[in-house]
């Protein structure tokens, strides 16, 4: 078996996994560490050059105006009401949204962004966390995602953090994409790439307390770490604002706008006008 040289090497034992990842072999695989060597570029991180899926540049600023992007938390049940008006906007769903219940819209996109909704090194995505109804469908990982109806980021290591490296989406080039360390915060920088101009989240009360379709059952399996997720949301603020762009939280009693981090908007009468 071909040797993979040295400062391809992953930091753990996971290359005879990675060789036998069936892939486009123009794509090569990235290493998990983000060790520095002269030959990476700083917005690489560090990690052995990849080229980036000829997708992402086709999408750069291909649309303009407000997004809505979800998470999950137990909030949406008290604005179930106001869903059925999504269907004109442009929605990002991730995770397990929709096992949350029948959403009365189809999203625009819809994400996964940890690794552990990828089967097989991507090969294929959980049933549980795919949407087939979603117009696009994007997995943001470590390492490219061949899993069929499914575009692939890539992903930056989760010790490369937005709170720490900045808000990627609005810079003239992206690279792989720090952790925001909640899914929505996280894909909301490709959101911005693709042009959006004003983000309307929801569902994102940061909080222990579960998902929207049970409280109890969806409860986390790990605390979150919630400081870091509060810092990498008013990273994102600061840099979206330099940007001429925005960012609202309309998650009633959501951590957020409590903490004072995102201004709050009420859903309807955003949806309102």
């Amino acid at each position: 078996m071909e040797k993979i040289p040295r400062d391809q090497e992953t930091s753990v034992n996971l290359n005879p996994l990675a060789r036998r990842f069936p892939r486009d072999e123009t794509m090569g695989i990235r290493a998990f560490g983000t060790f520095s060597t002269p030959n990476n570029p700083k917005d690489n991180w560090g990690m052995v050059d990849l080229p980036k899926p000829k997708w992402i540049d086709e999408m750069q600023n291909a649309v303009t105006g407000r997004v809505f992007l979800f998470g999950t938390g137990p909030s949406l049940v008290t604005q179930k009401h106001l869903l059925p008006r999504m269907v004109d906007e442009s929605t990002w769903t991730c995770n397990r949204m929709k096992h949350w219940g029948e959403l009365p819209f189809k999203p625009t996109v819809h994400c996964v962004t940890e690794p552990g909704p990828l089967i097989q090194w991507g090969i294929s995505v959980n049933k549980t966390y795919d949407f087939p109804d979603a117009n696009l469908r994007i997995a943001i990982s470590w390492t490219p995602v061949t899993a069929k109806g499914w575009l692939w980021c890539p992903k930056a290591p989760d010790d490369i953090q937005m709170r720490w490296e900045g808000f990627w989406g609005t810079k003239p080039f992206l690279p792989p994409l720090p952790s925001g360390w909640a899914s929505p915060l996280t894909m909301s920088q490709l959101a911005a790439w693709f042009g959006h101009t004003e983000f309307y989240f929801l569902g994102i009360d940061t909080t222990q307390v579960g998902q929207a379709w049970d409280v109890e059952k969806g409860r986390t399996k790990h605390p979150r770490n919630v400081r870091s997720i509060l810092e990498s949301f008013d990273r994102a603020k600061h840099e979206m604002k330099v940007a001429g762009r925005a960012m609202y939280d309309c998650t009633p009693g959501g951590r957020i706008n409590q903490e004072g981090i995102l201004e709050y908007r009420d859903l309807e009468e955003v949806l309102n006008g």
